[in-house]
Formats: structure tokens, sequence, C-alpha cells
């Protein structure tokens, strides 16, 4: 390690440690250290060091694709079943929020809108639903809030 430190007298016309000459002596840069150590520590701060956060919307909205996406594909058809039974006054306030066991899942925006769609499911909206969809829907469950 002492003969990386070379001095103008005696070899001028080699820099081994890759340093910039200044004043008759050789100045080495903070990129790159002289100590093998201390070299192997910036090596490893590309691995192990905090990295800078990502603060593009890439990643986001391709996290919301793959969400849309996922749903579409479980949900697709029931959705489509669901936009063409329900009256149009109630499709704004409730949403589907998944089905899980052939249970599907609905979330209304308020109880008003909960207790509609419970009168609605009663006078025959849940029979079609099931009629239509045997293998998917079992039954009908109305929760509150969630609904976008």
């Amino acid at each position: 390690m002492a003969k990386r430190i070379q001095h103008q007298s005696q070899n001028a016309s080699k820099d081994v440690t890759h340093g910039v000459k200044a004043s008759g002596a050789t100045r080495v840069t903070p990129t790159t250290p002289l100590d093998p150590r201390l070299a192997w520590m910036d090596y490893m701060r590309t691995f192990r060091g905090r990295r800078e956060p990502d603060l593009s919307l890439g990643r986001m909205i391709g996290g919301l694709e793959r969400e849309f996406s996922d749903r579409q594909r479980t949900l697709g058809d029931v959705i489509d079943m669901w936009n063409s039974l329900v009256p149009a006054s109630l499709r704004g306030a409730v949403s589907i929020a998944g089905i899980t066991g052939g249970t599907l899942t609905v979330a209304a925006s308020s109880s008003s809108a909960s207790f509609e769609l419970s009168r609605a499911l009663r006078d025959g909206l849940e029979r079609a639903l099931i009629e239509r969809m045997p293998g998917r829907v079992r039954r009908v469950k109305v929760k509150v809030g969630g609904a976008e």
C-alpha cells in the first residue's frame, strides 16, 4: 500500500493511483480510494447502500394496470351481468367488491343505497343473478361503505 503513493521524484511518468498530479505529489481523487478496503466498501455500497426512492409514476401506474386487468379477468363476466340487471338508479351508488366461494359481495356507498339494493335483491334481482350465473354466484351479500 505504501508503494501506491509515489512522489514526483520516484516515478514522475507513471501514475499508479489514477490520481491527479498537483504540486509535485500525486493527489488521489475521491472516486478512487487508496485503501483496498475502501474500494471494496465503495463497490458494495452499490448493492447494500440506501437507494433513492422511485418518484416516478410508472411503478404505480403499472400496479394499477395489473390490478384492473386481474379484476377484469376474475370478475369481468359478473360485472357485465351486474350492469345489465341492476337498475340505473343504483349503479352509481353500488359496486362489486369481490366474489369468494360463490358469494358476491356488493359495497354500497350509503345505508340508503344498501336498503334500496337489498329491496331490489329481494324483489328478484338475486334470483336473476343466480340463474344467469349458476356456477359463479350462489348468494349476494351487501355491505355499507367502500363503493367507488
